[in-house]
C-alpha cells in the first residue's frame, strides 16, 4: 500500500475527507461515497478516483449488523499507537459548528490528544470526551467557537484546513 503522505496537498485532503466519511457512515456504493465527497466540496471527483482513494486508505468491505455489505477501515491495517509520534502527525482534521468542535485523529490517538488538551486546561473549553479517533471538544462559550477551535489548532500545531 502506498504511503499517501507523498500524495498532492489535494489528494491529502480527498484521502482525509474519505477516511471521516467512510468512519462517521456506512456506505453500500463507491457511488454514495462519490456524493458525499462532492457535497464536502470536491467537484468533479470521479469513481475512479474515489476507488483510487479506498485502495490508498486500505478500506475494505464487511458485513454490518443487518448483513450488508458496507465499507469500512480494515482493522488489520491500524497502526498501534505510538508514543513518538509527532502530535500533528496523530490529528487528521479539525472542524467546528456554532456549539462544538471535532478533532478526527488517525485510529488509536483520540484519547492522547484529549489528554494533551486536559492537561493544558485552556479556560475556554467546558470539556472533552474522546474515543479512539476523534475528539469532541465544548468550548465554555459557544459564542466562541471558532476562536476555541484556533486555540485547540495552535496547541497542538495544526497547520490545516479547519471547516
Amino acid at each position: 500500500m502506498k504511503d499517501y503522505r507523498d500524495c498532492s496537498t489535494r489528494e491529502q485532503q480527498q484521502l482525509a475527507a474519505c477516511r471521516r466519511l467512510v468512519t462517521e457512515k456506512s456506505y453500500l456504493s463507491q457511488e454514495a461515497i462519490r456524493r458525499d465527497l462532492q457535497r464536502h466540496g470536491f467537484d468533479g471527483i470521479s469513481q475512479s478516483t474515489v476507488s483510487r482513494l479506498l485502495k490508498l486508505l486500505g478500506i475494505i468491505k464487511i458485513r454490518n449488523a443487518k448483513g450488508q455489505r458496507i465499507y469500512a477501515l480494515n482493522p488489520q491495517l491500524r497502526p498501534a499507537p505510538d508514543a513518538t509520534r509527532c502530535l500533528s502527525d496523530m490529528v487528521l482534521n479539525v472542524e467546528h459548528n456554532r456549539e462544538f468542535i471535532l478533532i478526527h485523529t488517525a485510529a488509536g490517538y483520540g484519547r492522547a490528544v484529549a489528554r494533551i488538551l486536559d492537561y493544558h486546561a485552556l479556560p475556554e473549553i467546558l470539556g472533552v470526551v474522546a474515543g479512539s479517533s476523534i475528539v469532541w471538544v465544548a468550548p465554555r462559550d459557544v459564542q466562541r467557537t471558532a476562536q476555541v477551535r484556533n486555540r485547540v489548532n495552535h496547541l497542538l500545531k495544526m497547520h490545516i484546513y479547519a471547516k
